[in-house]
């Protein structure tokens, strides 16, 4: 196996309310020291944990960080971030400068999109401080304790301390600055139009190419003033989104499918630019054709496979949904989109992740009271307790 991944050598994410470094987006954070940040600055993208990680990926040697984010699918046969972003890039240089970054700035979100979590939305944080952890069989070992330790780093935090206000942010701002071979930044949350501090991140780089990442959970004023403030600015919107109607308001639970068209005819009317971001789950694959057929005249759709959330992947659906997703785009296979989503459901599903979709639809579902009755009955009674 090829562990390479030149991503590891140009990309970082930053959390800045739980002051987590992800090298990169798939791969388990590290949290700062700030007090060794402010002493080296410039050095954000260089810690002693990444330059370590690099290192093995030219030896040739798995990195630990990495195994829970892709090796670990990879060895089942199942796509991943690293194998989706090859470019053919070789980067030799440990301390090569980055490239793209990627800043969560808090988690405020008003959604719980089902495949989300605490680590990302303060609903989901709410959620499970009210109605505790999800109940599931053979949860892996790692999200777990992941989950765990948002969960208590969340609660240990001062409220004062949750938001942008806070020492990392400042530092992080500094090294936007230190980072002159940047090229890309993209600003996500949570929810990253809720935040106010957005905007003195935008003045930190007007000259990169910048996108900002959001599901529209807002109200119509709030994106409505975020547009305005923005206006003249080459920013592009990446949307989430994948299905449409009843499937789409379950997926992305917090905003309605009417809504959510009406906000995105808002971007355009301001003449932003608007990239649709689709993670294909198990669900997703049910309603993206329609989806497709709605908004890719207009806009480019871009396809990423779930990770992460094992019994949401794509592939974890029963065979009479997988026959009818192949049957109804026979005339679309030629497209590299559906080409690719053919390939993620292609794997049999593990019983263990039937099981725990069956158990996690059902919980999930009634936290919020939402009928279940409108997905094809062939799937619900797959995941459920009878595996026919």
């Amino acid at each position: 196996m090829d562990y390479y991944c030149s991503t590891k050598f140009t990309d970082l994410t930053a959390h800045v309310q739980g002051r987590l470094l992800y090298n990169c987006c798939k791969a388990y954070p590290e949290r700062v020291d700030l007090d060794w940040l402010e002493k080296n600055p410039g050095r954000l993208f260089h810690t002693d944990t990444m330059l370590a990680d690099r290192k093995l990926m030219l030896e040739d040697k798995s990195c630990a960080s990495c195994h829970h984010g892709c090796y670990k699918y990879e060895d089942q046969g199942l796509p991943s971030k690293r194998l989706q972003d090859q470019n053919g890039q070789f980067i030799s240089d440990l301390g090569s400068p980055l490239k793209s970054l990627t800043i969560s700035l808090s988690t405020d979100c008003n959604m719980t999109c089902m495949y989300c979590g605490p680590e990302w939305s303060s609903s989901w944080q709410k959620d499970i401080d009210k109605n505790g952890q999800y109940k599931l069989d053979g949860l892996p070992d790692i999200q777990q304790r992941k989950n765990d330790s948002w969960s208590q780093l969340w609660s240990k935090m001062k409220q004062k301390a949750r938001g942008v206000e806070s020492k990392f942010f400042h530092l992080l701002l500094k090294e936007i600055k230190l980072a002159t071979q940047l090229e890309k930044l993209v600003i996500l949350g949570g929810e990253p139009l809720l935040n106010n501090q957005l905007f003195q991140v935008l003045d930190e780089v007007p000259k990169t190419k910048i996108t900002i990442v959001t599901g529209l959970g807002v109200s119509n004023d709030r994106l409505r003033m975020v547009l305005e403030k923005t206006k003249g600015m080459d920013i592009q919107f990446d949307v989430s989104g994948e299905t449409t109607g009843k499937l789409f308001e379950l997926i992305r639970y917090g905003i309605t499918w009417e809504d959510f068209q009406g906000r995105v005819d808002m971007i355009e009317q301001h003449g932003h630019r608007i990239k649709f971001l689709s993670t294909i789950s198990n669900l997703s694959v049910l309603g993206f054709t329609d989806f497709y057929e709605k908004y890719s005249g207009k806009h480019t759709i871009h396809v990423n496979s779930l990770t992460e959330t094992d019994w949401m992947m794509p592939h974890v659906m029963d065979p009479v949904s997988k026959d009818i997703f192949i049957n109804e785009t026979k005339t679309k296979q030629n497209l590299p989109l559906f080409n690719a989503i053919l390939q993620m459901i292609k794997p049999d599903a593990l019983d263990k992740d039937r099981i725990n979709m069956g158990n996690y639809i059902d919980q999930f579902a009634s936290r919020r009271s939402v009928d279940l009755s409108f997905l094809p009955k062939n799937f619900l009674d797959w995941c459920g307790n009878n595996p026919n």
